[in-house]
Protein backbone atom coordinates (compact mmCIF):
# COMPACT_ATOMS: atom_id res chain seq x y z
CA UNK A 1 0.00 0.00 0.00
CA UNK A 2 1.39 3.72 -0.80
CA UNK A 3 2.19 6.04 1.36
CA UNK A 4 -0.72 8.22 0.16
CA UNK A 5 -3.25 5.21 0.86
CA UNK A 6 -1.65 4.71 4.12
CA UNK A 7 -2.41 8.39 5.39
CA UNK A 8 -5.73 8.26 3.58
CA UNK A 9 -6.68 4.84 6.08
CA UNK A 10 -5.23 6.73 9.37
CA UNK A 11 -7.01 9.92 8.43
CA UNK A 12 -10.59 7.74 8.01
CA UNK A 13 -9.84 5.94 11.44
CA UNK A 14 -8.64 8.37 13.34
CA UNK A 15 -11.28 11.31 13.01
CA UNK A 16 -13.61 9.21 12.69
CA UNK A 17 -12.79 7.35 16.16
CA UNK A 18 -12.45 10.35 18.11
CA UNK A 19 -15.84 12.02 16.62
CA UNK A 20 -17.48 8.91 17.84
CA UNK A 21 -15.83 8.81 21.26
CA UNK A 22 -17.66 11.82 22.26
CA UNK A 23 -20.68 11.32 20.54
CA UNK A 24 -21.66 7.77 21.81
CA UNK A 25 -20.11 8.68 24.88
CA UNK A 26 -22.89 11.10 24.99
CA UNK A 27 -25.31 9.07 24.65
CA UNK A 28 -26.21 6.69 27.09
CA UNK A 29 -25.65 9.79 29.06
CA UNK A 30 -28.49 11.39 27.59
CA UNK A 31 -31.52 9.81 29.65
CA UNK A 32 -29.75 9.37 32.39
CA UNK A 33 -28.93 13.37 32.71
CA UNK A 34 -32.55 13.90 32.06
CA UNK A 35 -33.96 11.67 34.25
CA UNK A 36 -31.93 13.17 36.90
CA UNK A 37 -33.25 16.68 35.99
CA UNK A 38 -36.88 15.36 36.46
CA UNK A 39 -37.71 14.02 32.97
CA UNK A 40 -40.77 11.41 32.37
CA UNK A 41 -40.15 8.32 29.84
CA UNK A 42 -42.10 10.06 27.04
CA UNK A 43 -39.98 13.32 27.51
CA UNK A 44 -37.10 11.44 27.27
CA UNK A 45 -38.33 9.65 24.19
CA UNK A 46 -38.66 13.48 22.63
CA UNK A 47 -34.87 13.85 23.39
CA UNK A 48 -33.91 11.03 21.78
CA UNK A 49 -35.54 12.04 18.98
CA UNK A 50 -34.30 16.06 18.34
CA UNK A 51 -30.73 13.92 17.74
CA UNK A 52 -31.81 13.42 14.84
CA UNK A 53 -34.98 15.85 13.85
CA UNK A 54 -32.83 18.16 11.37
CA UNK A 55 -31.53 14.95 9.49
CA UNK A 56 -34.97 13.89 9.13
CA UNK A 57 -35.48 16.97 6.73
CA UNK A 58 -31.87 17.60 5.41
CA UNK A 59 -30.00 14.42 4.75
CA UNK A 60 -30.65 14.50 0.79
CA UNK A 61 -29.89 18.38 1.11
CA UNK A 62 -27.14 18.01 2.83
CA UNK A 63 -25.40 15.01 0.57
CA UNK A 64 -26.23 17.50 -2.48
CA UNK A 65 -24.05 20.01 -1.21
CA UNK A 66 -20.93 17.81 -0.34
CA UNK A 67 -21.27 16.42 -3.42
CA UNK A 68 -20.68 20.25 -4.79
CA UNK A 69 -18.48 21.34 -2.15
CA UNK A 70 -16.74 18.59 -1.39
CA UNK A 71 -16.31 17.00 2.56
CA UNK A 72 -13.44 18.87 4.15
CA UNK A 73 -15.43 21.88 5.06
CA UNK A 74 -18.50 19.44 5.81
CA UNK A 75 -15.82 17.77 8.20
CA UNK A 76 -14.75 20.68 9.59
CA UNK A 77 -17.80 22.30 10.57
CA UNK A 78 -19.04 18.77 11.88
CA UNK A 79 -16.41 18.50 14.24
CA UNK A 80 -16.94 21.93 15.52
CA UNK A 81 -20.66 21.79 15.99
CA UNK A 82 -20.21 18.83 18.07
CA UNK A 83 -18.03 20.21 20.78
CA UNK A 84 -20.24 23.23 20.73
CA UNK A 85 -22.71 20.70 21.39
CA UNK A 86 -21.24 18.91 24.13
CA UNK A 87 -20.23 21.89 25.99
CA UNK A 88 -23.85 23.22 25.84
CA UNK A 89 -24.47 20.05 28.13
CA UNK A 90 -21.25 20.59 29.98
CA UNK A 91 -22.75 24.26 31.26
CA UNK A 92 -26.25 23.71 30.93
CA UNK A 93 -28.57 22.59 33.94
CA UNK A 94 -31.87 22.94 32.23
CA UNK A 95 -33.79 20.87 29.79
CA UNK A 96 -33.45 23.97 27.29
CA UNK A 97 -29.47 23.01 26.83
CA UNK A 98 -30.33 19.37 26.27
CA UNK A 99 -32.93 19.93 23.49
CA UNK A 100 -30.48 22.70 21.63
CA UNK A 101 -27.37 20.15 22.40
CA UNK A 102 -29.23 17.05 21.05
CA UNK A 103 -30.53 18.74 17.33
CA UNK A 104 -26.60 20.26 17.11
CA UNK A 105 -25.12 17.15 17.66
CA UNK A 106 -27.60 15.27 15.43
CA UNK A 107 -26.60 17.55 12.78
CA UNK A 108 -22.56 17.77 13.32
CA UNK A 109 -23.24 13.87 13.27
CA UNK A 110 -24.64 13.81 9.84
CA UNK A 111 -22.13 15.87 8.43
CA UNK A 112 -19.71 13.99 9.89
CA UNK A 113 -21.44 10.50 8.63
CA UNK A 114 -22.33 11.69 5.29
CA UNK A 115 -18.64 13.42 4.29
CA UNK A 116 -16.85 10.37 5.51
CA UNK A 117 -18.75 7.61 3.38
CA UNK A 118 -19.17 9.97 0.39
CA UNK A 119 -15.31 10.37 1.04
CA UNK A 120 -14.70 6.34 0.94
CA UNK A 121 -16.99 5.70 -1.64
CA UNK A 122 -14.96 7.96 -4.43
CA UNK A 123 -12.84 4.95 -4.86
CA UNK A 124 -13.63 3.52 -8.03
CA UNK A 125 -12.47 0.25 -7.43
CA UNK A 126 -14.81 -1.80 -4.75
CA UNK A 127 -12.29 -3.76 -3.03
CA UNK A 128 -10.89 -0.31 -2.24
CA UNK A 129 -14.11 0.93 -1.35
CA UNK A 130 -15.11 -1.77 0.90
CA UNK A 131 -12.03 -1.38 2.32
CA UNK A 132 -11.93 2.06 3.57
CA UNK A 133 -15.75 1.25 4.75
CA UNK A 134 -14.75 -1.50 6.96
CA UNK A 135 -12.30 1.01 8.06
CA UNK A 136 -15.12 3.20 8.93
CA UNK A 137 -17.45 0.70 10.92
CA UNK A 138 -14.08 -0.33 12.73
CA UNK A 139 -13.40 3.10 13.55
CA UNK A 140 -16.99 3.62 14.66
CA UNK A 141 -16.74 0.76 16.71
CA UNK A 142 -13.67 0.94 18.74
CA UNK A 143 -15.12 4.95 19.49
CA UNK A 144 -18.41 3.74 20.28
CA UNK A 145 -16.76 0.96 22.96
CA UNK A 146 -14.26 3.89 24.50
CA UNK A 147 -17.17 6.85 24.45
CA UNK A 148 -19.16 5.02 27.73
CA UNK A 149 -16.53 3.99 29.09
CA UNK A 150 -14.84 7.36 29.45
CA UNK A 151 -17.92 8.90 30.17
CA UNK A 152 -19.25 6.81 32.71
CA UNK A 153 -16.55 6.67 34.88
CA UNK A 154 -15.80 10.42 34.67
CA UNK A 155 -19.68 11.01 35.77
CA UNK A 156 -19.69 8.84 38.60
CA UNK A 157 -16.39 9.94 39.36
CA UNK A 158 -17.17 13.68 39.30
CA UNK A 159 -20.03 14.78 37.48
CA UNK A 160 -22.51 15.00 34.25
CA UNK A 161 -21.04 18.05 33.49
CA UNK A 162 -17.17 17.28 33.31
CA UNK A 163 -17.85 14.27 31.40
CA UNK A 164 -19.71 16.09 28.81
CA UNK A 165 -16.95 18.53 28.99
CA UNK A 166 -14.17 15.98 28.42
CA UNK A 167 -15.91 14.82 25.29
CA UNK A 168 -16.56 18.14 23.79
CA UNK A 169 -12.48 18.13 23.89
CA UNK A 170 -12.09 14.99 22.78
CA UNK A 171 -13.72 15.93 19.76
CA UNK A 172 -11.39 18.68 18.87
CA UNK A 173 -8.70 16.72 18.73
CA UNK A 174 -9.53 15.59 15.44
CA UNK A 175 -9.89 19.32 14.06
CA UNK A 176 -6.35 19.21 12.69
CA UNK A 177 -6.10 15.59 11.10
CA UNK A 178 -9.65 17.02 8.78
CA UNK A 179 -6.90 19.54 7.04
CA UNK A 180 -5.28 16.53 5.99
CA UNK A 181 -8.10 15.20 3.76
CA UNK A 182 -8.26 15.47 0.18
CA UNK A 183 -11.24 17.67 -0.81
CA UNK A 184 -13.27 15.27 -2.82
CA UNK A 185 -16.06 16.43 -4.87
CA UNK A 186 -18.81 14.78 -6.91
CA UNK A 187 -20.11 17.13 -9.58
CA UNK A 188 -20.60 20.72 -9.13
CA UNK A 189 -24.13 21.87 -9.39
CA UNK A 190 -26.05 25.11 -10.14
CA UNK A 191 -28.89 25.87 -7.90
CA UNK A 192 -31.50 24.78 -10.65
CA UNK A 193 -29.55 21.75 -10.98
CA UNK A 194 -29.67 21.05 -6.86
CA UNK A 195 -33.40 21.92 -6.75
CA UNK A 196 -33.83 18.88 -9.24
CA UNK A 197 -31.88 16.58 -8.09
CA UNK A 198 -33.09 16.45 -4.80
CA UNK A 199 -36.94 16.28 -5.87
CA UNK A 200 -35.57 13.54 -7.83
CA UNK A 201 -33.76 11.80 -5.29
CA UNK A 202 -36.07 9.24 -4.53
CA UNK A 203 -36.05 7.69 -7.88
CA UNK A 204 -32.94 6.10 -7.06
CA UNK A 205 -35.30 4.01 -4.53
CA UNK A 206 -36.11 1.97 -7.62
CA UNK A 207 -33.01 0.13 -7.58
CA UNK A 208 -33.63 -3.06 -5.43
CA UNK A 209 -30.48 -3.16 -3.50
CA UNK A 210 -30.86 0.22 -2.14
CA UNK A 211 -33.92 -0.55 -1.16
CA UNK A 212 -32.91 -3.90 0.74
CA UNK A 213 -30.00 -1.64 2.10
CA UNK A 214 -32.23 0.84 3.86
CA UNK A 215 -34.57 -2.21 5.03
CA UNK A 216 -31.57 -3.16 6.49
CA UNK A 217 -29.82 0.23 7.83
CA UNK A 218 -33.26 1.05 9.28
CA UNK A 219 -33.64 -2.30 11.29
CA UNK A 220 -30.09 -2.03 12.71
CA UNK A 221 -30.54 1.28 13.67
CA UNK A 222 -33.67 0.30 15.58
CA UNK A 223 -31.80 -2.62 17.13
CA UNK A 224 -28.52 -0.55 18.27
CA UNK A 225 -30.34 2.83 19.49
CA UNK A 226 -33.31 2.03 21.04
CA UNK A 227 -30.56 -0.13 23.06
CA UNK A 228 -28.29 3.17 24.14
CA UNK A 229 -31.72 5.17 24.73
CA UNK A 230 -33.46 2.58 27.08
CA UNK A 231 -31.57 0.09 27.96
CA UNK A 232 -29.15 2.31 30.42
CA UNK A 233 -32.99 3.25 31.87
CA UNK A 234 -33.91 -0.31 32.47
CA UNK A 235 -30.15 -1.18 33.86
CA UNK A 236 -30.92 2.32 36.46
CA UNK A 237 -33.78 0.90 37.82
CA UNK A 238 -32.45 -2.07 38.28
CA UNK A 239 -29.63 -0.41 40.74
CA UNK A 240 -27.14 -0.82 38.27
CA UNK A 241 -23.99 2.25 39.25
CA UNK A 242 -23.19 4.61 35.40
CA UNK A 243 -19.87 2.96 35.43
CA UNK A 244 -21.06 -0.39 34.83
CA UNK A 245 -23.81 0.89 32.54
CA UNK A 246 -20.88 2.42 30.18
CA UNK A 247 -18.78 -0.72 30.41
CA UNK A 248 -21.98 -3.00 29.11
CA UNK A 249 -22.42 -0.31 26.64
CA UNK A 250 -19.22 -0.35 25.45
CA UNK A 251 -18.95 -4.17 25.90
CA UNK A 252 -21.87 -3.85 22.95
CA UNK A 253 -19.88 -1.92 21.03
CA UNK A 254 -16.60 -3.80 21.20
CA UNK A 255 -18.89 -6.74 19.95
CA UNK A 256 -19.12 -4.49 17.08
CA UNK A 257 -15.43 -4.52 16.33
CA UNK A 258 -14.66 -7.84 16.52
CA UNK A 259 -17.89 -8.63 14.00
CA UNK A 260 -16.40 -5.75 11.26
CA UNK A 261 -12.59 -7.31 11.64
CA UNK A 262 -14.12 -10.71 10.58
CA UNK A 263 -17.10 -10.18 8.19
CA UNK A 264 -15.31 -10.19 5.34
CA UNK A 265 -14.41 -13.85 5.78
CA UNK A 266 -18.26 -14.83 6.86
CA UNK A 267 -19.80 -12.78 3.55
CA UNK A 268 -17.10 -15.16 1.65
CA UNK A 269 -18.67 -18.41 2.86
CA UNK A 270 -21.90 -17.64 3.64
CA UNK A 271 -25.01 -15.89 2.12
CA UNK A 272 -25.31 -12.20 2.84
CA UNK A 273 -29.16 -12.24 3.28
CA UNK A 274 -29.12 -15.45 5.62
CA UNK A 275 -26.38 -13.95 7.71
CA UNK A 276 -28.52 -10.93 7.97
CA UNK A 277 -31.64 -12.59 8.91
CA UNK A 278 -30.12 -14.34 11.76
CA UNK A 279 -28.63 -11.35 13.19
CA UNK A 280 -31.77 -9.52 13.26
CA UNK A 281 -34.21 -12.71 14.78
CA UNK A 282 -31.15 -12.84 17.46
CA UNK A 283 -31.61 -9.29 17.92
CA UNK A 284 -35.14 -9.28 18.32
CA UNK A 285 -34.92 -12.21 20.82
CA UNK A 286 -32.50 -10.56 22.89
CA UNK A 287 -34.71 -7.58 23.51
CA UNK A 288 -37.18 -9.23 24.44
CA UNK A 289 -35.58 -11.68 27.26
CA UNK A 290 -33.58 -8.97 28.60
CA UNK A 291 -35.85 -7.48 31.24
CA UNK A 292 -35.97 -10.97 32.94
CA UNK A 293 -32.28 -10.70 33.80
CA UNK A 294 -30.98 -8.24 36.72
CA UNK A 295 -27.23 -10.11 37.50
CA UNK A 296 -24.45 -8.14 35.34
CA UNK A 297 -22.29 -10.48 34.41
CA UNK A 298 -25.34 -12.20 32.78
CA UNK A 299 -26.63 -8.40 31.25
CA UNK A 300 -22.98 -7.95 29.41
CA UNK A 301 -23.39 -11.64 28.15
CA UNK A 302 -26.62 -10.27 26.03
CA UNK A 303 -25.24 -6.34 25.51
CA UNK A 304 -22.60 -8.17 23.82
CA UNK A 305 -24.13 -10.89 21.64
CA UNK A 306 -26.66 -8.20 20.55
CA UNK A 307 -23.64 -5.82 19.40
CA UNK A 308 -22.09 -8.79 17.63
CA UNK A 309 -25.52 -9.13 15.66
CA UNK A 310 -25.86 -5.42 14.84
CA UNK A 311 -22.71 -4.88 14.00
CA UNK A 312 -23.59 -7.10 10.91
CA UNK A 313 -25.74 -5.12 8.97
CA UNK A 314 -24.56 -1.59 9.23
CA UNK A 315 -21.27 -1.79 6.69
CA UNK A 316 -22.81 -4.46 4.51
CA UNK A 317 -26.19 -1.61 4.04
CA UNK A 318 -23.19 0.90 3.36
CA UNK A 319 -21.46 -0.88 0.69
CA UNK A 320 -24.71 -1.63 -0.94
CA UNK A 321 -25.79 1.36 -0.81
CA UNK A 322 -22.38 2.77 -2.65
CA UNK A 323 -22.38 0.08 -5.28
CA UNK A 324 -25.85 0.69 -6.17
CA UNK A 325 -25.40 4.48 -7.01
CA UNK A 326 -23.92 6.65 -10.00
CA UNK A 327 -20.33 7.91 -8.54
CA UNK A 328 -21.25 11.69 -8.93
CA UNK A 329 -24.56 10.89 -6.48
CA UNK A 330 -22.67 8.87 -3.74
CA UNK A 331 -23.53 11.47 -1.06
CA UNK A 332 -26.92 12.43 -1.94
CA UNK A 333 -27.71 8.39 -2.23
CA UNK A 334 -26.44 8.33 0.52
CA UNK A 335 -28.38 10.74 2.61
CA UNK A 336 -31.40 9.47 1.22
CA UNK A 337 -30.14 6.10 3.04
CA UNK A 338 -29.85 8.24 6.19
CA UNK A 339 -33.13 9.99 5.74
CA UNK A 340 -34.96 7.02 5.85
CA UNK A 341 -32.73 5.95 9.17
CA UNK A 342 -33.51 9.30 10.64
CA UNK A 343 -37.39 8.18 10.06
CA UNK A 344 -36.75 5.54 12.57
CA UNK A 345 -34.83 7.09 15.22
CA UNK A 346 -37.25 9.81 15.31
CA UNK A 347 -40.45 7.82 15.16
CA UNK A 348 -38.82 4.95 17.53
CA UNK A 349 -37.73 6.90 20.53
CA UNK A 350 -41.05 8.87 20.08
CA UNK A 351 -43.55 5.32 19.98
CA UNK A 352 -41.45 3.59 22.59
CA UNK A 353 -41.02 6.36 25.01
CA UNK A 354 -44.54 7.14 25.04
CA UNK A 355 -45.37 3.48 25.61
CA UNK A 356 -42.84 3.32 28.19
CA UNK A 357 -45.22 5.17 29.92
CA UNK A 358 -47.84 2.92 29.89
CA UNK A 359 -46.14 -1.00 30.10
CA UNK A 360 -43.11 0.52 31.81
CA UNK A 361 -39.55 0.14 30.19
CA UNK A 362 -40.19 -3.83 30.06
CA UNK A 363 -42.43 -3.47 27.93
CA UNK A 364 -40.37 -1.37 25.65
CA UNK A 365 -37.90 -4.24 24.85
CA UNK A 366 -41.12 -6.83 24.42
CA UNK A 367 -42.45 -4.16 21.93
CA UNK A 368 -39.05 -3.19 20.45
CA UNK A 369 -38.15 -7.37 20.19
CA UNK A 370 -41.38 -8.47 18.53
CA UNK A 371 -40.93 -5.17 15.87
CA UNK A 372 -37.53 -6.70 14.63
CA UNK A 373 -38.55 -9.92 14.96
CA UNK A 374 -41.39 -9.19 12.35
CA UNK A 375 -39.28 -6.51 10.50
CA UNK A 376 -36.26 -8.66 10.31
CA UNK A 377 -38.07 -11.86 8.90
CA UNK A 378 -40.67 -10.35 6.56
CA UNK A 379 -39.09 -7.82 3.84
CA UNK A 380 -36.71 -10.84 3.07
CA UNK A 381 -39.10 -13.31 2.34
CA UNK A 382 -39.11 -12.63 -1.23
CA UNK A 383 -35.40 -11.50 -1.34
CA UNK A 384 -33.66 -15.16 -0.53
CA UNK A 385 -35.55 -16.50 -3.45
CA UNK A 386 -35.25 -14.29 -5.72
CA UNK A 387 -33.20 -14.78 -8.99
Amino acid sequence: MSFIKRLDHYLVFMSTCLFTVSIAGSRPLIPLYAKQLGAEDIQIGVIIALFSILPLFLSIKTGTVIDSIGVKKPLIFSIVLGSISMIILSVSRDFIGIYLSQILAGFAHLLFVLSIQAYAGHFSKNKLREYYIAVFSIAVASGSFAGPVISGFITDSISYSYAFLVLGVIILIALPITFLFKNIKGKVLNSIESQEKVENAFRLLQDQDLRTAIVISSLVLLVKDAYIAFFPLLAADKGISTSVIGVIISLNAAAGILIRSILPWIVQRYKRDMIIIISIVIAGLIYIINPFFDDVILLCVLGYVLGFCSGIGQPLSIFVTISALPKDRIAEGLGLRLMFNKVTQVVAPLSLGAVSGIVGLSGVFYLCGAVILVGGIQPWNTLLYKK
